[in-house]
């Protein structure tokens, strides 16, 4: 595991050893502005506020930025009640509601994201997928777009008439992930990769109430699903 607090700077420093100067610019960037981050940290902290997530691989300068000024953005997302969270073996930077010590909430600026019974079955086998393939070995798992739909084909009453109408729920459950970046395009039509923050969405605790979510509401995961699930929650 990489360790946390070192970003494997040649000449020996962290990114706890920049000096704050680099990092806090003394002149106003608009009138009346008082902020005290750089104008590329603020970019950095409304792309973190925007996006679903950051990866190095997709957005190199965020996550520089963050490694760099990580307990500053820290700082700046506690004060909104929020998180960040920073997976150095995946290398993605994402935010999360804080939850107070002893219970109860916090005023919340985020939204909760309801997913669909389609979304959720796709959530959960993408996750099942890439843990299998990266397991097996393979640095990148791609998946198929009639390999999703066949999934969730799996799903359909065996009375169900309004093909057109199920096939138009599974195209928009796969476009609402891609746009999340949950699936990643590629060259080929109809093919995705797996984005590693799967993971990091869907720790096993979630991974079984969605399972339970769709097993009060008709839906059998597969054996896969459930062999995958049972092994993991034995080892943790």
């Amino acid at each position: 595991m990489t360790d946390a607090f070192s970003d494997g700077r040649s000449d020996g420093t962290t990114a706890w050893d920049v000096d704050i100067e680099d990092v806090l610019e003394p002149s106003a960037l608009f009138d009346g502005d008082s902020g005290q981050l750089s104008l590329d940290v603020r970019k950095t902290f409304v792309s973190l506020l925007k996006k679903r997530y950051i990866s190095s691989e997709h957005h190199p300068t965020d996550w520089r930025i963050v490694i760099d000024n990580q307990q500053l953005l820290e700082s700046r997302f506690n004060d909104i009640f929020l998180q960040l969270v920073v997976d150095r073996d995946y290398e993605v930077a994402y935010k999360r509601q804080a939850v107070p010590d002893g219970g109860g909430t916090f005023p919340t600026v985020l939204h909760d994201t309801t997913y669909s019974r389609e979304q959720t079955v796709l959530l959960v086998y993408l996750r099942s997928v890439f843990r299998s393939r990266r397991a097996s070995g393979e640095e990148s798992v791609f998946v198929d777009q009639s390999d999703l739909i066949e999934e969730i084909a799996s799903y359909r009453p065996a009375d169900t008439t309004n093909f057109v109408r199920d096939d138009k729920s599974v195209l928009t459950a796969i476009d609402a992930l891609s746009k999340s970046d949950i699936l990643l395009k590629t060259p080929e039509p109809d093919r995705y990769r797996i984005s590693p923050i799967i993971e990091v969405l869907l720790p096993v605790g979630r991974v079984q109430e969605l399972i339970q979510w769709l097993a009060a509401r008709d839906g059998t995961p597969t054996d896969a699903w459930e062999a995958d699930e049972l092994s993991e929650a034995g080892t943790t």
